[in-house]
Order: structure tokens, then sequence, then C-alpha cells
């Protein structure tokens, strides 16, 4: 049976093809009788002035064919720093393109450590990058209302990471002093840039999750014990797979202790207060946020203003952290995280 020609194309916005780049993928338009006609050949060069042509004409989207996906998805990667500083495109946009290359990496990063066993050298280099482009855009494009459309949504845990990843690259930006404090803790680590190693962490965050069985990460009603005991070693399973790495050791840490609590009730070793690192209880602040704002397989999502209330109040004398969350985290990170989301304008949803 044929294929709807609708359901055979992907809309993606013109901002997204760089001029004087190869794209290896056929690029069609919509006429007005929604006939897909082919615009550029794959591996010809898409000139400026046909860009332009194609804006005068009012096209805002441009179309791919779903079968040459992959290979959209690996332009996208390969173009992103064009991409991001291309003033031609909205930033709602570029936040979609960016997202789109984050959860891809995201995803990668799991298949591979799957099959392997471990992180790849490949991936680790591939965040990086990502992380470059992630300052270009939030500290040249007034960008951080754009990052509200990442948040919300069905909680998945690619798209979790991806947002996890963008907060705390955001957040850190925002926050220089908390930076110096991360550094201070990794004087004896070896790397680069600071920021970057930090998005490793906070994009690989929940790679343990990769041997975890999709029917316990997506169940609809409560864990039994045994499930429980497996997801809360998923901190352990993660920090197995970079253990050969060579991520610095403060890295590794924030996997480890991405899910310890300030109080001393969290897991796996219930740790307390700066006994946590720095990273890991900015983390552990951002993962509850996003994990409480998206729909959730066992629970609907809560709207922003919902969960910062939940994640400032004092729990009741029973400890049901569903009315209070307050004592899980660190109180002068979480005040700096709320003022992220007022610039954000996430707390108006």
């Amino acid at each position: 049976m044929a294929r709807n020609e609708d359901s055979r194309y992907m809309s993606i916005p013109p901002g997204a093809i760089v001029s004087g780049s190869l794209p290896k993928f056929k690029i069609y338009i919509k006429s007005y009788n929604n006939h897909y006609t082919l615009w550029a050949l794959d591996g010809n060069v898409v000139t400026q002035e046909k860009l332009n042509k194609l804006a005068e004409i009012g096209h805002e989207e441009v179309f791919i064919d779903l079968e040459e996906e992959i290979k959209y998805e690996e332009y996208l990667e390969n173009h992103l720093t064009e991409i991001v500083k291309n003033n031609a495109i909205t930033n709602d946009h570029k936040v979609n393109i960016i997202s789109r290359v984050s959860t891809n990496i995201v995803k990668n990063s799991f298949e591979s450590t799957v099959a392997t066993g471990f992180v790849k050298e490949d991936i680790v280099e591939r965040i990086k990058k990502l992380v470059e482009n992630a300052l270009i855009y939030i500290n040249h494009y007034n960008s951080l209302p754009a990052l509200s459309k990442l948040m919300g949504h069905d909680y998945q845990t690619y798209e979790h990471a991806t947002k996890v990843f963008w907060l705390t690259i955001a957040f850190l930006c925002k926050n220089p002093d908390v930076i110096e404090e991360i550094q201070k803790e990794a004087a004896h680590d070896k790397f680069d840039n600071i920021i970057e190693q930090c998005g490793i962490a906070a994009m690989l965050h929940d790679i343990g999750k990769a041997y975890i069985p999709k029917d316990i990460l997506n169940k609809k009603g409560a864990l039994d014990e045994i499930e429980w005991e497996k997801i809360q070693k998923h901190p352990l399973n993660g920090v197995a797979m970079l253990i050969d790495s060579k991520i610095p050791t403060f890295v590794k840490k924030a996997v480890l202790h991405h899910h310890e609590n300030y109080d001393g009730t969290g897991y796996p070793f219930n740790l307390e207060k700066n006994n946590i690192s720095c990273l890991a209880r900015i983390m552990r602040i951002i993962d509850v946020f996003d994990a409480m704002t998206s729909n959730r397989p066992y629970k609907k999502a809560l709207t922003p203003k919902e969960v910062v209330k939940i994640m400032v109040t004092q729990p009741n004398k029973d400890g049901d952290k569903n009315n209070g969350m307050r004592n899980c985290f660190d109180q002068d990170l979480l005040r700096k995280f709320i003022i992220l989301l007022g610039k954000i304008k996430i707390t108006k949803k």
C-alpha cells in the first residue's frame, strides 16, 4: 500500500540549511496544491541566493523524506555552530534543532554503551562540541526564554537527559561563583574546560539506566521492591561505565551522587550536605524539577509553579516528599535555580 504523501515527509526550517553546504539528503518544497517538489538534490551546494529566493517566495518550511532523517540529524550536528550563529533563524527553531541534536547524542550514548559496556570517547567529544554550541547560544543570543520550549512534555530518558544538560549549562553560565566552587572540588583533576566537563556529567547522568529494562522504566504502577532496587543501582552502573574513561573524577562523582539528598535520605550512599559534590547537588535539583514537570508513566506533570512550591516546602511529619522536598536540596543552590527559572520565564507557566 502506498504511503500518504504527507506522511512521507518531515518539515524542517530553512534556517537549518547552511549556505554553501552540501546536504547528503534531498530537500523539497510544498506547493499550494500540496504537491512536494524537489528543491535541492543531495550532494549539491545550497547557495545563499537560492535560500534568499526561498524566503522571497514566502516558504517558512522545507521538507525532507523521512527515510533520510538520519542523514539530516548528522547534518545538523556537523553544522550546529553555523546554525546557532545564523541570525536568519528564530530562537525557537534554534532550540528545537539543538534539542534534536542533544537528544540524538544521548540516544547514541545509551545504544553504544549497551553494546560495549562503556562510554565511547567519540560520544564524549560530541558532548564537548555540543557544550561549545550551548555556550554560544546562551551567552550571545538572549536565548534563555527560548529554553522554556524544552520543558514539560513526556518523561523519556533521552529527552530528560537533554533537558538536565541544558538547564545545567544555563545555570552555570549565570552563576560563576558556583563554577568556582566546583573548580575547588576538582583541583586535583586535569581538564581544559570546567563547563564542558559539567556538561558531560549532566548529559550522561542517567547512563546507568541503559541496562534497566524498559518495562521497569515505563511502568505505570508502583515499582515492587526488586524493581526499585534495580532503579537505585543506576548511579553505580553509570559510574562503572565511566570508570576507565579519561573523564575527570569530579564528573564521575557527580554521576554517582546525583540522587543523593542534602538531608541524607537519597541513594546509593545516603550522603548528606557537603559530602555530596557541588555539581551533584545542582543536578539533583534540576533532575527533580524536570521529572516533576514532565508526564511520567505513573504520574501527570505538575506545573513549574507547583513543583517549585513542593521544592521549597518543608515535608510534613510523615516525611511525604510529595508535599515537601525542601530538606532534599542545598538551599543556596535551590535559590539560584529558582532565579534562573525566572529569567527563563518558565515559572509563569
